[in-house]
């Protein structure tokens, strides 16, 4: 039964993490990787602002036009149907 143990324990050994840990270099190495991430992000982020721009200006533009187009119909409607509407009704 110890000797199930000792290769669990041997398995799991917290030296070589303690090692690591305390090691510079490799704390360096983790902090470039962070900053180089928090700029990736932030790049994806100013990326996303710039299409939510770019669909808020295309949305209004649509939005525009629909009006547009409605008036023009409200204005012809007002108007009474022309004489094309009374040539296709006879």
């Amino acid at each position: 039964m110890e000797d199930g143990f000792s290769s669990y324990s041997s398995l799991y050994d917290t030296s070589s993490l303690l090692q690591f840990c305390n090691d510079d270099s490799a704390s360096a190495a983790s902090s470039m990787e962070v900053t180089d991430r928090i700029a990736s992000l932030e790049q994806r982020v100013q990326m996303q602002e710039d299409d939510i721009q770019l669909l808020k200006s295309a949305l209004a533009d649509v939005v525009r036009r629909l009006n547009i187009t409605e008036e023009q119909q409200a204005m012809q409607n007002k108007k009474g149907p022309t004489k094309d509407h009374k040539l296709f009704k006879e």
